[in-house]
């Protein structure tokens, strides 16, 4: 096996210890990613700048540690194929892929390359018995020469304004967010509610939407959402390994929405990561997956926002701002959900999206009905455990949707009949 084939759990741990080291040295300098404030600007997450798709997981993680503004990255070959050149002595940043399946030519009975209708070999994707960890390096744009010029855009700042991307992302998730007087910024996971200070405590709303999302971020770990352990009571290792997930989270979502972001609110869980990444250093490729999960799972719900029926009269405004959004009937919403452009969204975003409608539908079922889904998806998990990513993704998407337009008709077909009986809801 080649340096670059290595064995998935030998080669995750040696790029964890890495990747571990790298931040810790980052930690107590004082320069990790999301312990430099930054002024708010749209530059976005890591990505390709030939596919044009970001970075996921602990590659995103490694790349955002690295000493570039611009987001752009490429591999030495795709430098080259776009007409650029990356320069003399420049050092690439090693990144990681599992790879399951490879691309074969399909064989006749004779041992030939079958040949499809236009006469090109016939391809197929093959699950592999021992998948391995590819590596490859990418080059930042910055170290490229031959590249158009690139230039962030910034983000007016206002002494204050409702940033209207973050505001609609807090309503379309349908958060209880309770606003008091004070210091305290927190996500309750008993109750389900957010606790944050009034937005006229904040210098600008910039700063109050960074904090509302990290908060946002706990919120998604609820076990209706992403369902991570949230049992951790302050000064624990589990709390602190929760606030980290939390905050590469956030670090991620202001920079997409263009938010500034100001470290010194988690300055204190410094030691506790240095002492978690230093006991475990594989721990910091599953805080990067799951950051990667709850940022996805927010920006998801940004297709959401239009969802919600207008209304003849806004209602009073209360005197305590308060955001709550009740669930949802399962048929309510759900085709304005497919018209308005569920498949126009990446498949993580649409699949975020529908499984964000049919959590809504089952809160609502009966106990047999929800026990029928859990089976339902245990079988799903089941089935394409160990396909391609892209074909699980699919497969997945299908699933959520089918469920969710089957349970929506259900309840539209048994609303005409109370009608037509005369019988309300």
């Amino acid at each position: 096996m080649s340096k670059e084939q290595q064995n998935p759990q030998n080669a995750q741990e040696q790029y964890a210890e890495a990747i571990a080291a790298e931040l810790i040295a980052h930690l107590k300098s004082g320069t990790a990613p999301w312990q430099k404030p930054w002024e708010p600007t749209m530059s976005g997450l890591p990505y390709n700048h030939l596919t044009g798709k970001t970075y996921s997981g602990s590659n995103t993680l490694k790349l955002m540690m690295q000493p570039y503004d611009d987001p752009r990255w490429l591999t030495y070959k795709q430098a080259q194929s776009v007409g650029a050149q990356v320069r003399k002595g420049e050092k690439g940043v090693p990144l990681i892929r599992l790879i399951t399946h490879v691309e074969r030519t399909v064989k006749d009975e004779n041992g030939k390359p079958a040949l499809d209708d236009n006469g090109e070999p016939q391809k197929e994707f093959v699950k592999l018995d021992f998948p391995y960890i590819k590596t490859f390096s990418v080059f930042n744009a910055e170290q490229i020469d031959g590249l158009p010029e690139w230039k962030p855009t910034h983000s007016p700042q206002h002494e204050w304004e409702n940033h209207q991307r973050a505001e609609a992302l807090l309503t379309a998730s349908g958060a209880e967010i309770r606003h008091r007087y004070g210091d305290a910024a927190y996500y309750w996971p008993s109750e389900d509610h957010i606790v944050l200070p009034h937005k006229e405590q904040f210098p600008n709303a910039g700063l109050y939407y960074a904090t509302a999302l990290h908060e946002l971020g706990h919120w998604t770990g609820h076990e209706s959402r992403l369902n991570r352990d949230l049992s951790g009571g302050y000064g624990t290792l589990s709390y602190a390994r929760e606030e980290l997930r939390a905050e590469i989270a956030s670090m991620m979502l202001t920079r997409q929405l263009g938010l500034p972001h100001d470290p010194s609110r988690h300055a204190a869980y410094v030691g506790s990561w240095i002492q978690i990444l230093t006991d475990e250093p594989t721990e910091i490729l599953k805080a990067a997956r799951d950051a990667d999960k709850i940022q996805g799972y927010v920006m998801g719900l940004e297709k959401e926002i239009n969802q919600e029926p207008k209304k003849a009269t806004a209602a009073p405004p209360e005197p305590v701002e308060k955001t709550t959004n009740n669930i949802a009937r399962p048929s309510e919403n759900v085709q304005t959900a497919f018209s308005n452009g569920v498949s126009e969204q990446s498949p993580q975003g649409s699949l975020n999206v529908l499984k964000h409608q049919y959590l809504m539908q089952t809160a609502t079922l009966s106990a047999s009905e929800k026990q029928h889904r859990t089976v339902l998806e245990h079988a799903l998990e089941k089935t394409i455990s160990g396909l391609p990513v892209d074909i699980q993704m699919q497969a997945r998407i299908n699933f959520y949707r089918s469920h969710v337009q089957d349970t929506a008709k259900k309840y539209e077909t048994t609303a005409e009949r109370q009608a037509e009986t005369g019988i309300e809801r």
